[in-house]
Protein backbone atom coordinates (compact mmCIF):
# COMPACT_ATOMS: atom_id res chain seq x y z
CA UNK A 1 0.00 0.00 0.00
CA UNK A 2 1.21 3.49 -0.76
CA UNK A 3 0.55 7.17 1.14
CA UNK A 4 1.92 10.15 -0.40
CA UNK A 5 5.15 10.80 1.61
CA UNK A 6 4.75 13.76 3.91
CA UNK A 7 7.92 15.92 5.30
CA UNK A 8 6.76 18.86 7.14
CA UNK A 9 8.84 22.58 7.83
CA UNK A 10 9.74 22.12 11.31
CA UNK A 11 12.64 24.71 11.17
CA UNK A 12 10.44 27.97 10.37
CA UNK A 13 13.18 28.81 7.88
CA UNK A 14 11.76 31.01 4.60
CA UNK A 15 11.36 29.53 1.45
CA UNK A 16 13.45 30.72 -2.31
CA UNK A 17 11.64 29.68 -5.09
CA UNK A 18 14.35 28.32 -7.57
CA UNK A 19 12.91 31.55 -10.18
CA UNK A 20 15.01 33.85 -8.10
CA UNK A 21 17.97 32.31 -9.04
CA UNK A 22 19.77 31.77 -12.41
CA UNK A 23 22.97 30.28 -12.82
CA UNK A 24 25.17 29.33 -16.34
CA UNK A 25 27.52 26.93 -16.03
CA UNK A 26 30.32 26.77 -18.46
CA UNK A 27 32.69 24.24 -19.50
CA UNK A 28 36.62 24.64 -20.13
CA UNK A 29 37.97 23.83 -23.67
CA UNK A 30 40.62 22.25 -21.55
CA UNK A 31 39.54 19.21 -19.86
CA UNK A 32 41.56 19.39 -16.96
CA UNK A 33 40.35 22.30 -15.86
CA UNK A 34 37.53 22.88 -13.39
CA UNK A 35 34.38 24.22 -14.91
CA UNK A 36 32.95 26.99 -13.33
CA UNK A 37 29.49 29.21 -12.60
CA UNK A 38 28.10 32.55 -12.79
CA UNK A 39 24.76 33.53 -11.27
CA UNK A 40 22.03 36.25 -10.92
CA UNK A 41 20.29 36.66 -7.11
CA UNK A 42 17.01 38.40 -6.71
CA UNK A 43 16.06 38.88 -3.28
CA UNK A 44 13.93 41.50 -3.34
CA UNK A 45 10.60 41.52 -1.58
CA UNK A 46 10.95 38.89 0.77
CA UNK A 47 11.33 40.86 4.06
CA UNK A 48 14.56 39.14 5.16
CA UNK A 49 16.63 41.09 7.58
CA UNK A 50 18.86 43.23 5.58
CA UNK A 51 21.97 42.04 7.40
CA UNK A 52 21.85 38.44 6.29
CA UNK A 53 24.31 37.00 4.85
CA UNK A 54 23.90 35.15 1.32
CA UNK A 55 25.60 32.11 0.56
CA UNK A 56 25.35 29.92 -2.75
CA UNK A 57 26.55 26.02 -2.73
CA UNK A 58 27.52 23.89 -5.06
CA UNK A 59 27.86 20.41 -4.48
CA UNK A 60 27.55 17.12 -5.75
CA UNK A 61 27.72 13.69 -4.40
CA UNK A 62 29.75 14.42 -1.14
CA UNK A 63 32.26 17.58 -2.92
CA UNK A 64 30.55 20.81 -1.93
CA UNK A 65 31.87 24.34 -2.03
CA UNK A 66 30.69 27.49 -1.05
CA UNK A 67 30.72 31.01 -2.33
CA UNK A 68 30.10 34.18 -0.70
CA UNK A 69 27.43 36.31 -2.14
CA UNK A 70 27.38 39.42 0.13
CA UNK A 71 24.58 40.45 2.22
CA UNK A 72 20.25 40.58 1.64
CA UNK A 73 20.79 44.11 1.36
CA UNK A 74 24.12 43.81 -1.44
CA UNK A 75 24.05 40.58 -2.87
CA UNK A 76 27.36 40.16 -4.97
CA UNK A 77 27.94 37.19 -6.58
CA UNK A 78 31.55 36.38 -7.82
CA UNK A 79 31.81 36.89 -11.28
CA UNK A 80 33.19 33.05 -11.56
CA UNK A 81 32.86 30.74 -9.41
CA UNK A 82 35.54 27.19 -9.83
CA UNK A 83 34.00 24.50 -9.25
CA UNK A 84 37.75 23.35 -7.89
CA UNK A 85 36.47 20.55 -5.17
CA UNK A 86 33.78 19.23 -6.63
CA UNK A 87 33.51 16.06 -7.96
CA UNK A 88 33.76 15.35 -11.76
CA UNK A 89 31.46 12.54 -13.59
CA UNK A 90 27.98 14.08 -12.88
CA UNK A 91 25.64 17.15 -12.39
CA UNK A 92 26.28 19.78 -10.08
CA UNK A 93 23.37 21.48 -8.48
CA UNK A 94 23.49 24.71 -6.35
CA UNK A 95 21.74 26.09 -3.19
CA UNK A 96 21.15 29.15 -2.36
CA UNK A 97 21.11 29.68 1.71
CA UNK A 98 20.56 33.20 3.67
CA UNK A 99 21.82 33.03 7.21
CA UNK A 100 21.87 34.87 10.47
CA UNK A 101 23.86 37.93 10.21
CA UNK A 102 25.25 36.78 14.05
CA UNK A 103 27.35 33.98 12.63
CA UNK A 104 25.28 31.00 14.30
CA UNK A 105 25.11 29.34 10.67
CA UNK A 106 20.99 29.44 11.50
CA UNK A 107 19.78 29.60 8.26
CA UNK A 108 16.58 32.03 7.73
CA UNK A 109 15.98 30.85 4.34
CA UNK A 110 16.86 29.06 1.07
CA UNK A 111 16.53 27.63 -2.23
CA UNK A 112 17.95 23.71 -2.95
CA UNK A 113 17.98 21.48 -6.12
CA UNK A 114 18.59 24.51 -8.20
CA UNK A 115 20.23 23.16 -11.65
CA UNK A 116 22.64 24.95 -13.59
CA UNK A 117 22.11 26.16 -17.48
CA UNK A 118 24.86 25.34 -20.03
CA UNK A 119 26.14 28.32 -22.03
CA UNK A 120 23.96 27.00 -24.70
CA UNK A 121 20.93 26.02 -22.66
CA UNK A 122 18.55 27.86 -21.07
CA UNK A 123 17.21 27.45 -17.48
CA UNK A 124 13.53 26.40 -18.81
CA UNK A 125 14.91 23.21 -21.05
CA UNK A 126 16.03 21.79 -17.84
CA UNK A 127 14.75 18.11 -17.47
CA UNK A 128 11.52 17.01 -15.55
CA UNK A 129 13.61 13.78 -15.41
CA UNK A 130 17.40 13.88 -15.30
CA UNK A 131 19.24 11.06 -16.54
CA UNK A 132 22.62 9.86 -15.40
CA UNK A 133 24.80 6.70 -16.51
CA UNK A 134 26.01 5.40 -13.82
CA UNK A 135 27.36 1.53 -12.98
CA UNK A 136 24.11 -0.26 -12.21
CA UNK A 137 25.38 -3.85 -11.54
CA UNK A 138 23.50 -6.24 -12.94
CA UNK A 139 20.52 -3.92 -13.12
CA UNK A 140 19.67 -2.13 -16.46
CA UNK A 141 18.14 0.98 -14.98
CA UNK A 142 17.06 2.16 -11.44
CA UNK A 143 14.99 6.09 -9.94
CA UNK A 144 17.26 7.57 -7.53
CA UNK A 145 15.12 9.93 -5.41
CA UNK A 146 16.77 12.62 -3.21
CA UNK A 147 14.56 14.00 -0.73
CA UNK A 148 15.52 17.30 -1.25
CA UNK A 149 16.77 17.79 -5.34
CA UNK A 150 13.91 15.08 -6.73
CA UNK A 151 14.54 12.25 -8.92
CA UNK A 152 17.19 10.69 -11.31
CA UNK A 153 17.01 8.22 -13.98
CA UNK A 154 20.03 6.29 -13.40
CA UNK A 155 20.78 3.91 -16.91
CA UNK A 156 23.58 1.40 -16.50
CA UNK A 157 26.74 2.60 -18.31
CA UNK A 158 28.07 -1.10 -18.51
CA UNK A 159 26.13 -1.31 -21.52
CA UNK A 160 27.39 0.84 -24.61
CA UNK A 161 24.74 2.83 -25.74
CA UNK A 162 21.89 2.45 -23.84
CA UNK A 163 21.44 6.04 -23.30
CA UNK A 164 21.43 6.90 -26.64
CA UNK A 165 18.71 4.15 -27.40
CA UNK A 166 16.66 4.99 -24.41
CA UNK A 167 16.49 8.67 -25.99
CA UNK A 168 15.51 7.56 -29.48
CA UNK A 169 13.79 4.22 -29.42
CA UNK A 170 10.23 4.46 -28.53
CA UNK A 171 9.96 0.65 -27.16
CA UNK A 172 12.80 1.31 -24.93
CA UNK A 173 10.93 3.99 -23.37
CA UNK A 174 7.75 2.60 -23.10
CA UNK A 175 9.43 -0.18 -20.88
CA UNK A 176 11.49 2.21 -18.78
CA UNK A 177 9.20 5.65 -18.50
CA UNK A 178 6.16 4.41 -17.30
CA UNK A 179 7.76 2.38 -14.38
CA UNK A 180 9.66 5.46 -13.60
CA UNK A 181 7.06 7.69 -13.63
CA UNK A 182 5.54 4.94 -10.73
CA UNK A 183 8.76 5.41 -8.60
CA UNK A 184 8.80 9.41 -8.71
CA UNK A 185 4.66 9.94 -7.41
CA UNK A 186 5.95 7.17 -4.67
CA UNK A 187 8.07 9.37 -3.70
CA UNK A 188 6.38 12.44 -4.49
CA UNK A 189 5.10 15.08 -1.02
CA UNK A 190 1.70 16.26 -0.63
CA UNK A 191 1.03 19.03 -1.52
CA UNK A 192 1.68 22.45 0.67
CA UNK A 193 3.86 19.51 2.91
CA UNK A 194 7.06 19.99 1.76
CA UNK A 195 10.46 20.33 3.92
CA UNK A 196 12.21 23.97 3.17
CA UNK A 197 14.53 22.05 0.76
CA UNK A 198 12.23 19.62 -0.64
CA UNK A 199 11.13 21.85 -3.39
CA UNK A 200 11.78 19.67 -6.67
CA UNK A 201 7.82 18.43 -5.85
CA UNK A 202 5.95 21.90 -7.33
CA UNK A 203 7.05 20.36 -10.97
CA UNK A 204 6.31 17.16 -10.77
CA UNK A 205 2.44 18.70 -9.51
CA UNK A 206 2.37 21.26 -12.34
CA UNK A 207 3.35 18.28 -14.74
CA UNK A 208 0.40 16.41 -13.28
CA UNK A 209 -2.38 19.08 -13.64
CA UNK A 210 -0.73 19.22 -17.70
CA UNK A 211 -1.76 16.06 -17.91
CA UNK A 212 -5.55 16.50 -16.65
CA UNK A 213 -4.34 14.58 -13.33
CA UNK A 214 -4.76 15.92 -10.06
CA UNK A 215 -1.42 17.27 -8.17
CA UNK A 216 -2.38 14.90 -5.37
CA UNK A 217 -4.56 11.62 -4.77
CA UNK A 218 -8.31 12.61 -3.25
CA UNK A 219 -6.58 10.79 0.24
CA UNK A 220 -3.26 11.18 0.54
CA UNK A 221 -3.72 8.91 4.03
CA UNK A 222 -5.46 6.14 2.06
CA UNK A 223 -3.34 3.89 -0.05
CA UNK A 224 -5.81 2.66 -1.96
CA UNK A 225 -6.55 6.41 -3.42
CA UNK A 226 -3.01 6.66 -4.02
CA UNK A 227 -2.41 3.61 -5.55
CA UNK A 228 -5.08 4.83 -8.17
CA UNK A 229 -3.63 8.27 -8.84
CA UNK A 230 -0.38 6.81 -9.74
CA UNK A 231 -1.92 4.39 -11.79
CA UNK A 232 -4.39 7.37 -13.67
CA UNK A 233 -1.25 9.43 -13.92
CA UNK A 234 0.75 6.28 -15.67
CA UNK A 235 -2.16 5.79 -18.37
CA UNK A 236 -2.64 9.74 -19.06
CA UNK A 237 1.08 9.70 -19.75
CA UNK A 238 1.00 7.03 -21.57
CA UNK A 239 -1.94 7.60 -23.54
CA UNK A 240 -0.14 11.03 -24.30
CA UNK A 241 2.97 9.29 -25.59
CA UNK A 242 1.15 5.98 -27.31
CA UNK A 243 4.57 4.35 -27.38
CA UNK A 244 2.68 1.07 -29.35
CA UNK A 245 1.91 3.71 -32.45
CA UNK A 246 5.29 5.42 -31.98
CA UNK A 247 6.90 1.44 -32.03
CA UNK A 248 4.82 0.66 -35.08
CA UNK A 249 5.82 3.58 -36.98
CA UNK A 250 9.58 2.79 -35.81
CA UNK A 251 9.49 -0.77 -37.32
CA UNK A 252 10.42 -1.16 -40.85
CA UNK A 253 7.96 -2.29 -43.48
CA UNK A 254 8.14 -5.94 -44.71
CA UNK A 255 8.63 -4.67 -48.57
CA UNK A 256 11.47 -2.12 -46.95
CA UNK A 257 12.76 -5.21 -44.92
CA UNK A 258 13.62 -6.91 -47.87
CA UNK A 259 13.76 -3.96 -50.44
Amino acid sequence: MVSLQRRLNSTGRRRITRDRVAIVLEQPADVFQASWASATINLADLELPFDAIVVLEAYYRSSAMRFPCGTVERVVVPERMHLTDIDRGGAVKFRLLVTAADQSGRILASADGIRAASQDQGTDKQPLLPVRETDLGTELWNVDVDVRTGPTLLINNRVPGLMARLRTLPLLQGAILPHALRIVLQNLTAAGEEEEDDLWGEDWRKFLIQLGVPAQPDDPEDGDSCEEWIETAVRAFCDLKDFPSRIQLSQPTLESSYA
